[in-house]
Formats: C-alpha cells, sequence, structure tokens
C-alpha cells in the first residue's frame, strides 16, 4: 500500500475503508488493525471497513451448529429423506447442537455462549456439515454451497466461480494468455480465483486468533462505521453462525445487540424489504435475503446501497 501511494502520490491523505469476504473476516479486522497500531506507516485515514459473509470465529459455531437448522429452514430446496433428516436431528442432539440457537441467542445476551463440549474442535460422529453437504449433491448434484438455490443447468462464470467445483466450460478470463499478457502476468502462470495451493507462511495454516475473539472488537470501537453483511443463502458460512459470534462478542462497553434485528428492516431501493438491517454502538449488521456467499455479485443493489452507507452517503443501509 504505500508503495502504491508512491505511484499514485494523488491519493495521499484520502479515506480509506478496507472490506472483503468470507475469509476476509480474519484478515480485514487484522489489517485494520494493524493500520490503527500504526498511525504513522501509511498516509491515509482509515474510517471503516466491510466483511461479507465472513469468517469470523471457529468452524463448530459458523458451520455446524447453526447446519441443522439451516437444512430444517430449507428443506424444500434440499429435498433430503425424512430418513436422513431424523439422523441429522439425532446427530445434532448428541452433539449439542440442537436449541442451541434458541437457548442461548437473546437479546441482550445472558452471558458467554458456550461452545459444544467446551472445545472448537468438532467431535467425531459430529461433522453435519459435511455430512450434509455430500448429501445435496447426492440429490443435487449441481448444488451450491456458495447459493443453495442453484440447480441444472449450471451457470458459466467468466472467473471460474463461485461453485462447489470449479466451472471450466471455457477459458477462464484472466487464465487467457492474451489478458495475461495485457496485465504483465506471467504467461507460464495459472490463474484461479481460490488457490488450492497453502498461502500462509510456516506450517502451512493460519495460527490467527479468529477476529472476533480478539481484534475485531477493538476495530469496531475505533472505526467510525464497521458493516457485517450476510446473505441468507449461504451454506459456506450460515447467517445464525454469524448472529451467534455478534451476540458472544464484546465491544464498545456491551456485550451482543440488544435489540433483536426486525425483519424486513432491510429496504432496497425500488424493490422493498430484502432482509433485516440492525445498527448498535458502531457495529451495523445486514442480512440479506435470496443472496449466497458473494452479496455483490448475487445482489449488487443491495450491495451498492450497503456500500453507500459506509462511505457515508446514507444514513442507514435502508435510507
Amino acid at each position: 500500500m504505500q508503495q502504491f501511494l508512491e505511484v499514485f502520490s494523488e491519493l495521499k491523505g484520502k479515506n480509506l475503508y478496507v472490506t472483503g469476504e468470507s475469509y476476509a473476516g480474519y484478515y480485514v479486522p487484522y489489517i485494520a488493525n494493524y493500520i490503527y497500531n500504526h498511525p504513522g506507516d501509511l498516509d491515509l485515514s482509515l474510517k471503516g471497513i466491510w466483511i461479507s459473509d465472513p469468517s469470523l470465529s471457529y468452524d463448530i459455531v459458523q458451520e455446524e451448529i447453526p447446519a441443522v437448522d439451516f437444512v430444517h429452514k430449507y428443506e424444500s430446496v434440499f429435498s433430503l429423506s425424512q430418513t436422513y433428516m431424523a439422523y441429522l436431528d439425532k446427530t445434532a442432539e448428541q452433539c449439542g447442537y440442537a436449541g442451541y440457537y434458541q437457548k442461548y441467542v437473546t437479546y441482550p445476551p445472558k452471558g458467554l455462549l458456550p461452545l459444544p463440549g467446551g472445545t472448537p474442535d468438532i467431535s467425531d460422529g459430529c461433522d453435519v456439515w459435511d455430512s450434509i453437504y455430500s448429501a445435496a449433491l447426492n440429490v443435487n448434484p449441481a448444488f451450491d454451497i456458495y447459493r443453495i438455490f442453484d440447480t441444472y443447468p449450471i451457470l458459466w462464470d467468466v472467473l471460474g466461480f463461485p461453485g462447489s467445483f470449479p466451472q471450466m466450460q471455457s477459458p477462464i478470463y484472466f487464465d487467457r494468455e492474451d489478458v495475461k499478457a495485457v496485465i504483465h502476468a506471467p504467461l507460464n502462470s495459472t490463474w484461479s480465483e481460490c488457490s488450492n495451493d497453502g498461502v500462509f507462511a510456516g506450517d502451512g495454516g493460519d495460527t490467527s486468533e479468529p477476529s472476533a475473539l480478539s481484534v475485531l472488537p477493538g476495530v469496531i470501537e475505533k472505526n467510525e462505521r464497521t458493516v457485517i453483511v450476510h446473505g441468507l443463502a449461504d451454506f459456506v458460512l450460515i447467517a445464525e453462525g454469524t448472529r451467534i459470534v455478534i451476540q458472544n462478542m464484546t465491544w464498545n462497553g456491551a456485550q451482543g445487540f440488544h435489540t433483536v434485528p426486525a425483519n424486513d428492516s432491510f429496504i432496497v431501493d425500488g424493490m422493498g424489504a430484502l432482509g433485516t438491517a440492525h445498527t448498535e454502538r458502531g457495529l451495523t449488521y445486514v442480512e440479506v435475503a435470496l443472496s449466497g456467499h458473494m452479496v455483490p455479485q448475487f445482489s449488487p443493489l443491495a450491495a451498492f446501497q450497503i456500500m453507500e452507507y459506509l462511505l457515508g452517503l446514507r444514513p442507514s443501509p435502508s435510507s
């Protein structure tokens, strides 16, 4: 970023907003935290962050606990057998997932929310998320964990993604030799939106604490605006899991939201109600109906409106 500002020096002193989706739930808060802790390193004024369908906590919280309830919510979409649903319900009961959301996600919270079994590790026989994924693919081979409503035909995507598997109907745009030549990318490299190779230093894994349990609360307190967005049709990271994370997080002197986010409170211009929008103590949480994991891709008008709010061009995401 410092090198970028040396090339484009006219941007020095401008406002900065750091945004991203998915695993950005880790790196965006950590980047923002670093900027705040090193105020002289970057000639920009950080104002806020946006993280969409973000990884904020452990997989057991954002995938496993809400997975069976999610399938029940969308039973007609998953179309799984009653025998398998009974197996899921029994497993959820044995693993401490059943009724968790109803018991612990209260407004305001009644205390810290426990982990099933007291550990972030997923116990043997309790990985219901992967089991559901496999079962869904058996019923619908085009099942897309990023947007559960997808069926055949699989839509072509110029980037070959998103999907439960690569979409390779034609050459991927950024992997075309003419495109690589224009952008001065190595011609012998292979481009993909998500790498199958390790991207972390050291032992190959990210050893950082989940951001909601470490740096995110402090970043919220320093930001002018912090926005968390979640598509309700996302199965990779489930919205109810994000609500669990928020209700377990303490920022600006209190834990979680104290008022229940109201249904139909996210109003999109020209469309009407398209989810929920709620703000307390500097944190705004928006759920977007019908959208999958990539909210700006699946619901661009809603995303644009939320972005206007982040930039201070709207008093709320809905107005």
